[in-house]
């Protein structure tokens, strides 16, 4: 009886040892439920939570009595949720203000690409004490964000601080079109009356550019066709992408490339020369739409989407509605143009597909013990695939359901999930009593590219409901183009004494790599006779420098 109590009680110290382990501890910093007591609420009633969110436009209301999954949330966690709300165009400012201010809710409930906690951020709050670290708060609480540090191979990593803490979490949302940006779609209906094929070379890319404009492929008689346009006001609308990536992978961001584990500024190197030559040879023949670089996607939309006959050969976007409506006659005629070769036989596309390079949930000093508590086990359930079907499809059989035989997902299998069609003579609920079934994708929810890819969606791709699916399919052609090794300076963990200065290193380098990119595809500077100008000039933004903290970075990032 005795060796049986001894082997238990070992096999009990080896378990607890197991599950403790699963998580950096940082025991300087512990904030579990040691502090249980602190948590602001009655012997039996919910905990009070404060937690601040940007409201989008066309987002609904999130209070208790109008959304019922904050309700369901209330009381799966026994809180009780006061929001702080900010408008969208004042969401990043409003959070910031509140971090500097000291006045800051319980928690922050972030939009990815709006009020996204950067990395420098969640260290600089995280080693003022601001935010909580995470650590022991996940291992006591989090057992479904545990499994998710196992199983997303990049994840425990990309949250993980140079310190061994976690200040905060990101959302999981693999879009898979969304990772291949900086598109080519091309009319291919032109293409066909022309008796062109899609090109596949720089070479062939021009020759149909050329035939574009000089053949009326719209039929009207008029010279009015456009043969290649975009706009650069959001990154991966612009046509210097996709045709850059055919003399040197260029991401559109930070222009950092990697070469045997070594970093270099694409954009001071040989090859990004002929692409400019390239591009430029292309918009003084015409062929570019010299509003491409003053535009933005509104006045994009009006070339892609005219009255009547089409006017747009190409135009380079991250998908097709940013130049296209989808429901005009002439949306079926574009179609995506993969990667073409350049006359060194370079053929890149862009990815930052499983990558982290901000976050969406963070915990503040504000909330300890029992508030802390049920703050992590809400983000929990946010990383599980009911809490994140549930927050951003809503309710089972009235928002979705499981799918059916004739549903079908975006890899020609039975769909796991299926809309739910909506009776479109109900009357529609005044706004002011209307309720709402999700918070949307905000927040640590969990879309993995399984769960997004099992979602129904039309077979008709070229259908308005099909326009995932098209995505996708487009999005396949790009796949197997990217370079061995990619660096993302907006994933990478930067020492916070560094980070203002290599902040406001990049914004001087990117500037002066756009501009005078503009400069030189449009002729206002000479290409050959300015070059060894435009290189002598990046030693004054402290390139060198620049690229010294990214490296130490990118080799912290590889250990």
């Amino acid at each position: 009886m005795k060796k049986v109590k001894i082997v238990s009680f070992i096999l009990l110290i080896v378990l607890s040892l197991v599950l403790t382990a699963c998580v950096p501890s940082k025991k300087d910093t512990n904030t579990s439920s040691n502090n249980s007591s602190n948590n602001n609420a009655g012997e039996d009633g919910p905990i009070p939570v404060r937690i601040f969110t940007p409201l989008l436009s066309w987002d609904g209301k999130f209070e208790t009595e109008f959304n019922t999954f904050t309700k369901h949330v209330e009381e799966k966690f026994n809180i009780k949720i006061t929001w702080e709300f900010a408008p969208q165009d004042a969401a990043k400012e409003k959070q910031q203000l509140a971090l500097a201010s000291g006045d800051y809710p319980d928690a922050f409930l972030s939009v990815t690409w709006l009020d996204g906690i950067s990395k420098v951020d969640a260290q600089k709050y995280g080693k003022e004490g601001v935010f909580l670290p995470l650590n022991d708060l996940i291992n006591d609480h989090a057992p479904n964000i545990v499994k998710a540090m196992q199983d997303i191979p990049y994840l425990e990593k990309g949250i993980t601080a140079p310190d061994g803490n976690i200040y905060a979490l990101p959302q999981i949302n693999e879009c898979y079109h969304c990772s291949r940006y900086g598109k080519m779609w091309m009319n291919t209906d032109w293409l066909e009356k022309l008796n062109l094929d899609m090109p596949t070379n720089t070479a062939e890319f021009r020759d149909v550019l050329r035939a574009f404009k000089a053949n009326d492929p719209n039929g009207n008689g008029k010279n009015d066709e456009i043969p290649l346009s975009g706009e650069t006001t959001e990154i991966g609308n612009s046509p210097n992408i996709f045709l850059m990536n055919a003399f040197i992978h260029n991401n559109g961001k930070d222009n950092i490339n990697v070469e045997d584990g070594e970093l270099y500024l694409a954009a001071m190197r040989p090859e990004w020369k002929e692409g400019l030559k390239y591009i430029n040879s292309l918009y003084e023949e015409g062929l570019i739409d010299t509003g491409t670089y003053t535009q933005n996607m509104e006045a994009l939309k009006q070339i892609g989407s005219p009255e009547g006959e089409a006017v747009l050969g190409a135009s380079a976007a991250n998908h097709l509605a940013v130049f296209m409506d989808l429901k005009n006659e002439n949306s079926a005629s574009y179609n995506v143009v993969p990667p073409i070769e350049g006359p060194q036989g370079a053929k890149f596309n862009t990815s930052d597909y499983g990558s982290i390079s901000n976050f969406t949930f963070a915990i503040t000093e504000k909330a300890k013990g029992a508030k802390a508590e049920a703050l992590i086990k809400l983000a929990d359930y946010l990383y599980t695939e009911e809490g994140t079907v549930r927050a951003t499809k809503g309710i089972e059989g009235v928002d979705w359901k499981f799918g059916e035989e004739d549903d079908i997902d975006l890899k020609g299998n039975q769909a796991k999930y299926a809309r739910v069609p909506q009776d479109p003579n109900k009357e529609e609920e005044d706004e002011e009593n209307k309720i709402y079934n999700t918070w949307g994708e905000k927040g640590p929810i969990m879309l993995t590219r399984e769960i997004r890819d099992a979602t129904a969606t039309a077979i008709d791709e070229y259908s308005p409901e099909g326009y995932e699916r098209r995505l996708y399919n487009a999005t396949l052609s790009y796949d197997g183009n990217e370079p061995k090794e990619i660096f993302l300076a907006g994933s990478a963990w930067v020492e916070p004494e560094e980070a203002e200065e290599v902040s406001l290193l990049q914004i001087n380098i990117n500037k002066y790599i756009n501009e005078n990119m503009v400069q030189f595809i449009t002729g206002t500077k000479n290409i050959d006779s300015e070059w060894d100008n435009y290189i002598a000039g990046f030693k004054k933004l402290k390139v060198d420098r620049y690229l010294e903290i990214y490296q130490k970075a990118y080799d912290l990032e590889k250990e």
